[in-house]
């Protein structure tokens, strides 16, 4: 078992060339890709959701304020909520696609809410190819939540305020292209030592040193095949 391990290790050594290669190859693919890809720019936004009432003891509180943020996850989810953030916005509702389905396919994507469970607090994130979109579908579904949000959840007992934000990133959120290098060139390491334990010495004579000359032609009988073939022919 051991001397199979160290036979396994020495080959992998002997393929540093193949799995350089192998990485480089695989993360200038990734990098070209990821260049290509609509860079997304975002924001995140956090929103507060308070009591009304000062009679309610705080165990109910707290689960008053979690159950809301749970609803609010799905309202923001809903066509009816986007429809609604698209008109604050001065938006057409093909903006997200043709079609119902894809619209709502497209908004889920675009829109992110995360519940903190019983802190109260839910964040909203938002991802437009454009950051001046970005910016202005932010604004418009903060707007959207905090006039409107009573017709969404329908507890009158609660109100939301803005506590974070809205920060817009700078820098594209999807795709990051240097994560992406990295997982590549991860991958490239991977699949070269696998070819490695499959191929086996093949793999090791690939780009090694004088590779092209290891070819026996003496042997092979090529040559004494073409000398015996031009004095037959005289």
């Amino acid at each position: 078992m051991g001397n199979n391990k160290e036979i396994s290790l020495e080959m992998i050594v002997r393929s540093w060339r193949t799995i350089l290669v192998s990485t480089v190859v695989f993360s200038v693919v990734a990098f070209f890709i990821s260049t290509i890809i609509a860079p997304q720019y975002g924001s995140e936004t956090q929103i507060l959701i308070l009591q009304k009432s000062v009679d309610i003891d705080a165990y109910r509180a707290t689960k008053s304020s979690e159950f809301a943020g749970e609803v609010l996850t799905r309202v923001v989810s809903s066509s009816d909520f986007m429809t609604g953030a698209l008109a604050k916005a001065g938006e057409n509702y093909l903006k997200y696609g043709a079609t119902p389905e894809d619209q709502m396919k497209n908004w889920n994507k675009a829109i992110n809410v995360s519940n903190f469970g019983s802190t109260g607090i839910i964040k909203i994130e938002v991802s437009d190819t454009s950051k001046k979109e970005d910016r202005k579908m932010t604004e418009a579904i903060i707007s959207e939540l905090l006039d409107n949000g009573v017709k969404y959840h329908g507890n009158e007992n609660i109100t939301l305020k803005k506590i974070g934000g809205p920060v817009y990133f700078s820098d594209p959120v999807f795709p990051i292209i240097w994560l992406n290098v990295l997982a590549a060139a991860i991958a490239g390491i991977f699949f070269s030592i696998g070819l490695v334990f499959v191929l086996g010495e093949r793999v090791t004579s690939w780009f090694s040193k004088g590779s092209h000359e290891s070819y026996d032609y003496a042997n092979s009988g090529l040559v004494g095949g073409a000398f015996e073939y031009r004095r037959d022919s005289f």
